[in-house]
């Protein structure tokens, strides 16, 4: 059960065979320390995220899950956290496509939705600058959810396609307004530093200029590589 969400507690209340996960709270939980993210099962500490390929805040409580859920079947341990720091994510799911020079770039294109986007900028961490891609077809979304993770100083925001003017609207002192994810990209790449990361997670559907979101996560795997 999620710790975080009252949904997932039995309605009979909680006995020996209950098992949670959570952010702060959970038999599986993070903890911080020293500046890193840990995962911490049954009150050891266990792995460090940054031995993890996927990064983000919902990919770390899947991580908690699937281990609490390993730990169970007696899977042994070592395996698990194995698995942990080797596996990529699926595609186009908050994955790891290409990083060089200290910058990790993401592809989120699954993020067809203000929900999803929001899911994936929930506590990001992110040590330079956040690169956020926005844009695309938002069939009429309201985008005003996204704006508390467009704050501070360390966010740049390049919006493109159909619904690109509303969503350099959230916040148009940091947004730049291209017409096309490639030419966003264009502007972007000479620009990072290390520890920066580039994420596109537009937000909207992609059927304005894609075939699909596919084709869409395709283009910036490739951009990435090319232009960085």
């Amino acid at each position: 059960m999620n710790a975080d969400d009252g949904m997932t507690m039995p309605v009979r209340g909680v006995d020996a065979r209950c098992v949670s996960f959570g952010i702060n709270l959970g038999d599986y939980h993070l903890t911080q320390q020293q500046g890193s993210t840990w995962l911490r099962a049954q009150g050891e500490r266990v792995l460090n995220t940054n031995e993890m390929t996927l990064v983000g805040q919902h990919n770390y409580t899947n991580a908690l899950a699937a281990l609490a859920l390993a730990d169970a079947v007696n899977i042994p341990r070592a395996s698990s956290l194995k698995a942990l720091t080797t596996f990529s994510g699926l595609p186009h799911r908050f994955q790891l496509v290409h990083q060089a020079n200290g910058v990790r770039w993401i592809n989120d294109s699954k993020a067809t939705n203000v929900g999803s986007t929001e899911a994936a900028l929930n506590g990001l961490q992110v040590q330079g600058t956040l690169w956020l891609l926005l844009g695309g077809d938002g069939k009429a979304a309201d985008f005003s959810a996204l704006t508390r993770f467009l704050q501070g100083d360390n966010v740049q925001l390049f919006c493109f396609g159909r619904d690109g003017d509303a969503l350099a609207a959230l916040r148009p002192e940091i947004a730049t307004r291209t017409e096309t994810l490639q030419q966003a990209m264009e502007l972007i790449a000479p620009q990072v530093k290390a520890g920066d990361m580039v994420l596109l997670s537009p937000a909207c559907a992609s059927l304005d200029q894609f075939r699909n979101f596919e084709q869409r996560g395709d283009q910036f795997a490739q951009l990435a590589k090319e232009l960085s």
